[in-house]
């Protein structure tokens, strides 16, 4: 071997039987042997690998003077790339965990004994060779002090003779070639101070000249490495109406949906949903290390779980629960966010903090994205996720205790929600807006269509709510997804596994149980026979204009920072804390500007989806604040809530 790492290596015999490359200038060489090799450039051939391998030779580039270029066989593909070496910016490890999520969870892509393979196409050895010297000869001077930022991948797809490019980032950090930081106390900062100034008061958000729909599209989408792994549009819905799915390497798909006038609006808004869904599912920006039982933090240091909402201990052990019953003695996986009430570090449970952590560490709660918000700065995410907080406790008070509240008659100056009335009108829905704020303060609203038509098997009611500075804002966001959802129903009633089949759900009634998914929540409260449940909603309750309803709304708003302090201020003197813990993902912020954000606040009702994972227990607030807002006429006991399956979409 020759000790300069810029020389080509000397040909010798390849462990190229099948003409996978065709002839090349450069070595093609076996795993062993390239883990020998010290120097140089060469070509890795990898016909049958495992994921521990791939870091095993990441790991050998990144500490010694070599440049390889991995082609790796897995079924139909011959993936080339990307370049291996000390500065490269993303590795073999990284490249095929990104890869292998945008499965969906049908391949086990965490596991380093996952075994992959394929026999190469000789038909196709030259080009996949080409595509080897495009990498070899196209990989930019770097040093490890400054990597490049995206590194290129090839696949080929031996069956069609097709073939793609592709740049690879190490999305949150990779253990191998970009490990993250650990999460402390220390590390964690407070908000900026000084204003922000507002762009927009009507939005709230900030200008970003690097999130128009072209720049999210070609920094998030791709479908073979993600982070959104496929963009789908629907033209029947209430608007122009497109998914986002993320790679998350789950079986069930999820990610970000955007609503807009036009496509290239709602698609900017479902990627700019789907890096909120990302960065909230775990952390990528800082390693959690500290594991300890809240007995040994305390409350100077640490949230009591036991504020945070307690599940039912009589679902304890039921097979559709995933949590344990808590004990302060219990070890728990904390995460460390600020507190914007108290002015300083505190912890919380990584499992709250993000709601989709990977592993079997120890659960006490089930967590949603519930409080996830996206920004293009710190504020604004924190600000949106508080709403979101907002909104999900406002409907979960109001659900819980069945109390009735006043209706908001539609404001007669906005042309979208006349629209989205009359649309879910032609289907034979009738939309009232009724009025859920509570102490929070935060105008929130609630969406309801109910059915008026003469089919004996529409769904009877759906729903959706809202919350915002801006009420007007909170009842456009409200009628638009309650509609949106209106629209949808036949189409969930007959999907795979018909998960609206009221044949299905009828069961659920009785045993409350059942309901595990989203679809049950909202199926099971489309029957006809839950509608004793839900005729709080439509008690005759007198209907007030929005100007009558928040007097003064929306204040007119030119600091995000004013704004988000005074909010606090106002939870902080209803004895609530609030905490926002920094999901922001480096690469996602260098590039696009965008932060994220999950806020907790203890005493909070959390949004939570299959019914044994409700949260109701060691909340006073539900039992109290309804009495304090006169819709009770005393405060309430556990035993006099309505624990029924919410129908929250």
């Amino acid at each position: 071997m020759t000790s300069d790492p810029h020389e080509t290596l000397e040909p010798h015999e390849t462990p190229d039987p099948y003409g996978a490359l065709g002839p090349l200038p450069v070595p093609v060489l076996d795993p062993g042997t390239a883990l020998a090799t010290t120097a140089g450039r060469a070509v890795v051939l990898l016909t049958r690998w495992t994921l521990g391998l791939a870091e095993e030779l990441s790991r050998h580039a990144l500490a010694h003077p070599v440049t390889l270029v991995p082609v790796r066989l897995d079924g139909a593909l011959s993936v080339v790339g990307p370049v291996l070496g000390p500065a490269s910016a993303a590795c073999l490890c990284c490249s095929e965990h990104q890869r292998l999520a945008t499965t969906g969870g049908r391949v086990p892509w965490q596991s380093p004994a996952l075994t992959l393979g394929g026999v190469p196409a000789p038909a196709l050895g030259e080009a996949v060779g080409a595509l080897v010297l495009d990498l070899l000869e196209e990989t930019p001077p770097t040093t490890p002090a400054a990597p490049a930022t995206t590194a290129t991948v090839h696949v080929v797809h031996h069956g069609r003779a097709t073939w793609s490019t592709h740049q690879v980032r190490p999305i949150g950090g990779c253990a191998v070639c970009r490990p993250l930081p650990e999460d402390s106390a220390d590390a964690v900062r407070p908000l900026p101070a000084g204003p922000r100034p507002v762009a927009d008061p009507a939005v709230l958000r900030g200008a970003n000249d690097r999130t128009g729909a072209e720049d999210l599209r070609a920094a998030l989408h791709d479908e073979r490495f993600g982070p959104v792994r496929r963009l789908l549009r629907s033209e029947d819905s209430a608007f122009c109406l497109t998914t986002a799915f993320v790679t998350d390497g789950r079986p069930l798909d999820d990610g970000g949906y955007g609503r807009a006038g036009d496509f290239a609006g709602s698609e900017r808004v479902a990627l700019f949903e789907s890096v909120e869904r990302y960065v909230g599912m775990r952390p990528t920006g800082r390693r959690t290390v500290l594991r300890a039982p809240f007995a040994a933090l305390g409350p100077d240091r640490a949230v009591d779980p036991r504020r945070l909402g307690l599940p039912d201990p009589a679902f304890h052990g039921h097979p559709a629960s995933r949590t344990v019953p808590y004990d302060p003695a219990l070890e728990l996986d904390w995460v460390h966010g600020w507190s914007l009430t108290r002015g300083r570090p505190v912890a919380v449970p990584e499992h709250v903090a993000y709601w989709d952590v990977p592993g079997g560490g120890t659960r006490v709660v089930y967590e949603s994205s519930n409080g996830c918000g996206l920004g293009n700065s710190p504020e604004e995410a924190t600000l949106y996720g508080l709403f979101e907080v907002a909104e999900r406790d406002a409907f979960l008070m109001a659900w819980y205790g069945a109390t009735p509240l006043p209706r908001v008659e539609p404001p007669d100056d906005d042309p979208d929600t006349a629209l989205l009335t009359d649309r879910a009108a032609l289907h034979g829905y009738r939309l009232l807006l009724l009025d859920a704020t509570n102490d929070f303060g935060i105008p929130a609203v609630v969406a309801v269509c109910r059915y008026e038509g003469a089919h004996p098997r529409a769904p009877r009611m759906f729903l959706a709510a809202g919350a915002h500075h801006d009420p007007r804002i909170a009842i456009r966001s409200a009628v638009a997804e309650v509609v949106t959802n209106v629209l949808e129903s036949p189409h969930r009633a007959t999907a795979d596994g018909r998960p609206r089949d009221p044949e299905r759900l009828r069961p659920m009634l009785d045993r409350p149980d059942l309901v595990v998914t989203l679809d049950d929540h909202v199926g099971v409260n489309t029957l006809p026979e839950a509608g004793p449940r839900l005729d709080f909603l439509f008690r005759d309750t007198p209907a007030r204009p929005v100007a009558a309803v928040w007097p003064g709304a929306p204040e007119p708003v030119t600091d995000l920072s004013a704004l988000l302090a005074s909010a606090v201020a106002r939870l902080a003197d209803a004895d609530l804390e609030v905490i926002a813990v920094d999901q922001t993902e480096p690469g996602l912020r260098d590039r696009l500007g965008l932060y994220g954000a999950k806020v907790i606040v203890p005493g909070s009702l959390p949004m939570t989806f299959g019914h044994v994972n409700h949260r109701t227990r060691g909340l006073p607030r539900l039992l109290h604040v309804p009495h304090r807002l006169g819709r009770t006429s005393r405060p309430l006991r556990h035993r006099d809530l309505a624990l029924h399956p919410h129908p929250f979409p």
